[in-house]
Formats: C-alpha cells, sequence, structure tokens
C-alpha cells in the first residue's frame, strides 16, 4: 500500500479454509493481512483491465485481418521447409 492513500473498509465473504490457509501464510512470513489482499485485489484487478484492453486491440485488429485460405497455409510452409500434419 502506498502512504498517504486514503482507505475505506471491505468486507467481504470468503470460505473459512481459504481465510486459514491465508492468515497462516502472512502470519509465517511477517505479512500484515491487510497488505497481502489489497496487493491482491490491485495485481488482479490490473491484469484483467490488462486483459480486456488487450481483447478489445486483438478485435479491432480482426476487423481488417487477411486471412489465408489452408491450401495457402500449406503451401507456404512448404516453401520454407517446415513440415506440418496441416
Amino acid at each position: 500500500m502506498r502512504h498517504n492513500e486514503q482507505q475505506t473498509q471491505l468486507g467481504a465473504r470468503i470460505p473459512a479454509d481459504l481465510k486459514a490457509i491465508l492468515s497462516k501464510y502472512c502470519s509465517s512470513r511477517g505479512i500484515k493481512l491487510n497488505y497481502f489482499v489489497t496487493e491482491a485485489i490491485r495485481d488482479k484487478l490490473l491484469e484483467m483491465i490488462e486483459d480486456s484492453e488487450d481483447l478489445k486491440i486483438a478485435q479491432e485488429r480482426l476487423k481488417n485481418a487477411d486471412f489465408v485460405s489452408l491450401e495457402e497455409l500449406k503451401k507456404y510452409l512448404k516453401k520454407r521447409g517446415i513440415k506440418t500434419d496441416v
């Protein structure tokens, strides 16, 4: 967490066994539970945002994509000496 960052409380229900594992993990490594959960949420959220942006880019690229037939692909691979079962 960043210093001087405004905080709010979040209540979430999680399985009891997951909470036990999390508490044991954090305790054994001297990590504050709040810090671990905050960073885990931040990491997952950033990952999901990046995935969403990647998907938008891919969808946009597909609008103008040039596709080749299977025969054209086979010919291309054969010309370059690449063996394939395609």
